[in-house]
């Protein structure tokens, strides 16, 4: 993301005729309104093969129908924005195959995608959409679950501090964003000690005073010189231990949205996005924004 009040480049939203599409959309012209960004809204079409033999038995009409459709949905969320939001630019478009085949090729300032919480079984048997375009963004994607929570200044905007690279650029962009909605932020690392060495609390050779006394400097030290670039976002920390996907969890029941680094290092490190990223998206109760 940029440090520059006005963007080029635009906030790109998927449309695809939800309820959550649209709350994203009325997010997307929120934002978009307080940094000068465009607004593009996307419907995306299934490929050709998708339709298998109906394309020879109906000459096309299916694929003509779902056209329609969409151009409807991007119709109605254009309009609501310009409601909205008048002095937001707006553009339409229909893209063949996937939105993530879409986002992987198009440059964008944000990908805002309308989200529910979801089973692991579900984007296991069937594959996520939201996990493809995260996948497949050049940039931050934010999973938006509640547009009236996730632009609400007094909830905090939480991110997930771990001393990585992508860890750090989440913390920017958190910083960032809380900057433009006048939100605070929360940089919260957990480092879970006791359950990654096997041990307890009570093992009496484990200093745990010194060590929660250690991590707690860590996350004030290594968060001071990024939040120097954003004075004005109220930061606090967390440090505590726990495993990050229980704490992360927890605090997304009162946090506006929580802020992740994408194939991070150490405690958040994972699989394809990372297995804290993952339960975040399936459970968490807040948006989600995931920075690569």
């Amino acid at each position: 993301m940029s440090n520059s009040t006005d963007r080029m480049l635009p906030v790109l939203v998927g449309i695809d005729g939800s309820r959550e599409a649209d709350a994203a959309a009325q997010w997307a012209a929120f934002y978009a309104a307080k940094v000068h960004a465009p607004v593009r809204l996307v419907h995306a079409v299934p490929a050709g093969d998708w339709y298998g033999s109906a394309a020879f038995v109906d000459g096309g009409a299916l694929e003509r129908d779902l056209r329609a459709i969409g151009r409807g949905h991007l119709a109605r969320a254009a309009a609501a924005i310009h409601d909205a939001a008048p002095e937001v630019s707006v553009d339409t478009v229909t893209a063949d195959g996937t939105i993530a085949s879409y986002v992987s090729k198009a440059g964008a300032e944000l990908v805002v995608l309308g989200s529910r919480k979801s089973s692991v079984l579900r984007d296991l048997t069937l594959g996520s959409n939201s996990l493809r375009v995260v996948s497949h963004a050049q940039c931050p994607v934010l999973l938006m679950r509640n547009a009236l929570d996730s632009s609400d200044p007094a909830r905090l905007i939480v991110v997930g501090v771990d001393g990585s690279e992508q860890s750090d650029r989440a913390l920017g962009v958190a910083l960032e964003i809380a900057q433009t909605l006048g939100a605070p932020v929360v940089a919260v690392n957990y480092w879970g000690f006791a359950a990654q060495a096997g041990l307890g609390t009570g093992f009496e050779e484990v200093d745990w005073v010194s060590i929660r006394a250690h991590e707690k400097h860590w996350l004030e030290t290594h968060v001071e010189t990024m939040h120097e670039k954003y004075p004005n976002v109220a930061l606090s920390t967390v440090s505590a231990q726990s495993s990050p996907t229980r704490g992360l969890r927890a605090m997304s029941a009162s946090a506006s949205m929580i802020v992740v680094g994408c194939r991070g290092r150490g405690a958040l490190l994972g699989t394809v996005l990372g297995s804290v990223s993952q339960n975040l998206v399936h459970h968490a109760d807040c948006s989600v924004l995931i920075v690569r």
